[in-house]
């Protein structure tokens, strides 16, 4: 009889995330289902339990369809003992903001609103990723390391996206950098930045937004003559990976944009995330499991990963793979 079998009690957490929309999360299911695994097999945790989830909802990256996952959860007749969710930060706020009502603790994998570390507004939330708002210092770095003096900002707006450019604007001005901003509501049209009239006056551009925008202005920016070697873009490297292709989520049918295109123009594309925000991606870290990072389990070769392995990259890697851009004039 295996030690699992053995744990005849069943304890259930609620699991929302986001399984389509601007931002897919379901690389992170197989690493959820390794760590119950894991729980489940050890006689010092939950002894006498079982820990599993029932199903998982798609939240859809959207306020109110992961609001109605949540009640559709509390709802029935299953009692949860926690939470999961809800997969992109626009779609766990608002479940974070009042799940503490139901005295159920919540733990999101993927959400890095700022605005989150509220204490007192996020008062059960809890999270396994660095707040995405040191990307504004990362931009900072940039600036200092290669020179540059201007930089054109394409900001989503949403709260993850917008304290992003806030943080930037700060250090702009403070270091008396150009800073151009153009806020793009998420249910706008992102190709009117090219509509301004100064739009070929900045060389260097942050797409500061969800993956489906990044592709909509990229693929523009090929035809207007926008890509390299006069131009730079720069875009948020924990985006899925594949993102740029046609079967993937990000691209739609009214740009026409062919994979040949889209990697044409990726070519030189500066990633960045803020310094440790991968801290899986050291192999050498041992986690609380016992496990690297990137170790293989012998059941099933499961990969105990980061569940966007291969799609991002750190800030120190990051900068270092952009060196060829280094000596462009780009202001």
């Amino acid at each position: 009889m295996s030690k699992q079998s053995e744990k005849t009690k069943s304890l259930y957490f609620g699991y929302i995330t986001t399984l389509s929309g601007p931002l897919v999360l379901s690389g992170a299911i197989p690493v959820v289902d390794l760590a119950l695994e894991l729980i489940n097999e050890r006689d010092d945790v939950l002894q006498n339990y079982t820990l599993n989830y029932t199903h998982i909802l798609d939240s859809k990256c959207d306020r109110t369809t992961s609001l109605d996952n949540f009640f559709q959860l509390i709802n029935n007749d299953t009692t949860y003992v926690s939470l999961i969710g809800c997969g992109c930060s626009p779609a766990t706020i608002p479940v974070a903001e009042i799940s503490h009502y139901w005295n159920i603790p919540h733990l999101a994998y993927a959400a890095g609103a700022d605005i989150l570390n509220d204490r007192s507004r996020f008062r059960n939330f809890f999270r396994t990723i660095l707040s995405l708002r040191y990307s504004g210092a990362s931009l900072g770095q940039l600036m200092r390391e290669f020179g540059w003096r201007q930089m054109a900002v394409i900001t989503q707006d949403e709260i993850v996206f917008r304290q992003i450019t806030e943080s930037a604007t700060n250090i702009f001005e403070d270091q008396g950098w150009k800073l151009s901003s153009f806020v793009v509501l998420s249910s706008g049209n992102p190709l009117s930045y090219f509509d301004r009239s100064n739009v070929k006056n900045f060389r260097i551009i942050h797409i500061n937004a969800y993956p489906n925008f990044a592709y909509k202005i990229l693929c523009e920016a090929y035809y207007r003559d926008m890509i390299g070697p006069m131009y730079l873009w720069i875009i948020p490297m924990w985006y899925n990976t594949g993102w740029w292709r046609t079967n993937s989520t990000s691209f739609s049918n009214n740009v026409s944009c062919t994979d040949e295109i889209m990697s044409k123009v990726i070519d030189g594309i500066i990633g960045i995330v803020p310094d440790g925000f991968l801290t899986l991606q050291n192999e050498s870290l041992v986690t609380f499991s016992g496990l690297h990072a990137k170790a293989k389990c012998t059941r099933g070769e499961s990969e105990a990963s980061s569940p966007l392995k291969g799609t991002i990259r750190n800030q120190e890697t990051s900068t270092e793979d952009s060196t060829k851009q280094q000596e462009r004039d780009y202001s």
